[in-house]
This record gives structure tokens, sequence and C-alpha cells, in this order.
């Protein structure tokens, strides 16, 4: 086999190894750690080092952060979460109001410009520069 080829079937290994401690320690039942459920405790249940699962499998941490590591959900934080969901979609309603208006102010200066053009016919409105550049 080849240095790449050990390398990739190494990290295969490994992974197996990350799932079984995840599996291991969601159903409580720990073979090489305290059984607590942490990212230290999870090193510990694979025998792979910390830095390691986060530098090469940092995917399975985080997997394992979220379906295993958070415990119960407390009433506090599942409110912040509603929260956070109706800050999230009132935004995208600003956005896109903000959006359409600017379209509209678009259009109300050209029909000013238009109109200004037509009643004055020499006089030539030009809009004065923005203090600041539009984002």
């Amino acid at each position: 086999m080849t240095i790449l080829g050990d390398a990739a079937a190494r990290k295969d290994e490994e992974r197996q190894q990350v799932q079984d401690a995840i599996n291991r320690l969601r159903d409580n039942k720990a073979e090489r750690s305290s059984g607590a459920r942490t990212v230290v405790a999870l090193a510990d249940e694979s025998g792979i080092p910390r830095q390691r699962l986060y530098e090469h499998h940092g995917d399975l941490v985080n997997e394992f952060k979220v379906t295993v590591g958070c415990g119960p959900v407390t009433p506090n934080v599942e409110a912040l979460r509603g929260q956070l969901v109706q800050a999230q979609k009132h935004n995208q309603e600003l956005v896109a109001e903000n959006a359409q208006l600017r379209g509209k102010i678009k259009t109300l200066c050209a029909v000013i410009t238009e109109l200004t053009h037509e009643t004055s016919g020499a006089n030539v409105v030009v809009s004065m520069p923005r203090k600041y550049p539009r984002r």
C-alpha cells in the first residue's frame, strides 16, 4: 500500500473509532473514559488525542456536541432560540423591504430628472455627491 493509502486507511479507522466512541457515550456505555459527555471524554473513549480530533475529525466533534454534548435543553435556551429565529426572519423581511425601497427611490429619481428636463429645458439638475457612498 502507498503512503497516501496508509494515511487514508488510518483516517478511516480513526473515524470509525470516533463514531463508536460517540455511540458508547450516547448510550451511557463508556469503556475507557469517565462517561462524561465532553470532548475530553470522547478523546479518552476513542483513544485519539483531542488535538487530532479537532484537526482531522472536526465534523465528528461537532456532531458529538450537537447530539450528545449539549444535554437537555433548558427553557431559557429554547426561548432564546425562538427569539433568534424570529430576529432572523425579521432581518430577512427588512432586507427585502430595503431592496424594494431602493428600487422605488431609483425610479422616483429618474422621474424627477425627466420632469425637470421637460419643464426647464436647458436647466439640468445634477445631484449632489453623497457624503457617504452606498453600501
